[in-house]
C-alpha cells in the first residue's frame, strides 16, 4: 500500500510499484493532491484529540484509510531510520562538525545571511531548504543540532513569538539531559539516541498510531521487535553510518532480496508539497492571543511565505493545526 503525489519530487509510487513487482505482492496506491488534502485536513482535524505538528499526518491518514478498506492489520517500516541512521541529518554530522570547528561566528552569521538570499524551492528536501536548516542548527553546539534542525521555529523566533525570552537550556532540557548522560558515546550514537528516544515516540509513533486507530487499522513495526532493537543498539555506529553511507548493515542484509535500484535510492521521507500548498491556502493569525502568541509575528510569516520570498512551511503547518484544533474544541 502506497501514497503518491502529483508533484514529482515528492512521489515515490513508481518505486513502490517496482518493489511490489520484485516481491510478487499485490500493489495498491492512492494519489494525494491539494484538493484531497484540503478535505482530509477537515476530516483529520475533527477527529484528532490534540494538534499534530507533523504534516505527514495527512498522507499517513489517507494511507491507513485505504489500507483498512482491504486489510485489518498492516506492517510498517517505522524505526528503520532511527535504528540504522537513515535520516538526512546523519549525513550532515561530519561536515557540520568540521564547519563548527573552523568557521568563526562572524563568518557563520554572514553565511546565514547569504543563504537567506537563495531562491526558495518547493521541491522535496531541496538544497536551499537543507542548507538553511543546517546553518540554523549551527548557531549552537552539536547537542542541539538535531532538535533545532527539526524545529518549526528557532529559539530566538520562539522568544519573538511569545514576546518573552526563552532559555535554550529550558526549551531543550530533556534533549540536553540525554545528550550528556554518557560522555563516552560518539556523535553518531548520540544522534541515534535522540531520534530513538524523542523523534520516534513523540512524532512517528504518535502520528501513525492516531492515523491507524482512527481508521480501525492495526499497524505492526517490524523493525521494533525487542530483541532486534536491543541487538542493533549494541552494534558499533560504523555498522550503520560510516560518514557517507547510511543504513549499512540493513542494506547488506537486504542485498539480493531487494532490487539494487531500490537499495541505492536516496532518502526521500514521507513529506507533502507543503510549501507550495500553503501559498494557495487562506491563512490568518486569528486566535493567536488565546495562546499567548504574537499575531504580528504570525502575519509576518504568512506574508513572507505566500509572497515566495520566505519559507515558513513548518511553522505555518503547526499554527494551522493549533488554530483549527482550538476552533474544533470550541
Amino acid at each position: 500500500f502506497a501514497i503518491g503525489f502529483t508533484r514529482k519530487s515528492f512521489d515515490e509510487s513508481s518505486h513502490a510499484r517496482a518493489m511490489a513487482t520484485a516481491l510478487g505482492t499485490s500493489h495498491h496506491q492512492e494519489i494525494l493532491d491539494l484538493d484531497k488534502a484540503r478535505n482530509l485536513m477537515d476530516e483529520v482535524l475533527r477527529r484528532l484529540d490534540e494538534p499534530q505538528g507533523d504534516s505527514s499526518i495527512l498522507p499517513t491518514y489517507l494511507l491507513c484509510r485505504f489500507t483498512r478498506s482491504r486489510v485489518t492489520v498492516a506492517l510498517s517500516g517505522d524505526g528503520g531510520d532511527e535504528l540504522f541512521a537513515g535520516y538526512d541529518p546523519f549525513a550532515a554530522l561530519k561536515p557540520a562538525a568540521l564547519y563548527h570547528a573552523v568557521i568563526p561566528g562572524i563568518a557563520h552569521r554572514g553565511l546565514r545571511r547569504l543563504a537567506e538570499l537563495l531562491p526558495r524551492s518547493a521541491r522535496n528536501m531541496s538544497f536551499d531548504f537543507k542548507l538553511r536548516r543546517v546553518l540554523q542548527g549551527l548557531d549552537f553546539g552539536p547537542e542541539l543540532w538535531n532538535p533545532v534542525w527539526l524545529a518549526p521555529l528557532e529559539p530566538a523566533d520562539i522568544s519573538d513569538m511569545f514576546n518573552e525570552p526563552v532559555a535554550v537550556e529550558e526549551l531543550y532540557s530533556e534533549v540536553l539531559s540525554l545528550w550528556h548522560e554518557d560522555p563516552h558515546k560518539n556523535l553518531v550514537d548520540k544522534t541515534l539516541e535522540f531520534y530513538t528516544n524523542f523523534y520516534l515516540p513523540d512524532d512517528i509513533f504518535a502520528k501513525v498510531d492516531r492515523a491507524a486507530m482512527l481508521n480501525g487499522l492495526e499497524t505492526r513495526s517490524v523493525f521494533l521487535d525487542n530483541d532486534l532493537v536491543d541487538y542493533v543498539r549494541r552494534l558499533p555506529a560504523t555498522y550503520k553510518f560510516d560518514g557517507r553511507k547510511r543504513k549499512i548493515v540493513l542494506k547488506e542484509a537486504a542485498r539480493g532480496l531487494v532490487p539494487q535500484a531500490i537499495l541505492n535510492r536516496p532518502k526521500k521521507g514521507f513529506g507533502i508539497p507543503l510549501k507550495a500548498w500553503l501559498e494557495d491556502i487562506p491563512l490568518s493569525h486569528d486566535g493567536a492571543g488565546q495562546f499567548g502568541l504574537c499575531g504580528a509575528e504570525i502575519d509576518r510569516r504568512i506574508r513572507g511565505h505566500q509572497s515566495g520570498r520566505e519559507d515558513h512551511r513548518l511553522f505555518l503547518w503547526s499554527w494551522i493545526m493549533l488554530q483549527h484544533h482550538a476552533r474544533v474544541q470550541s
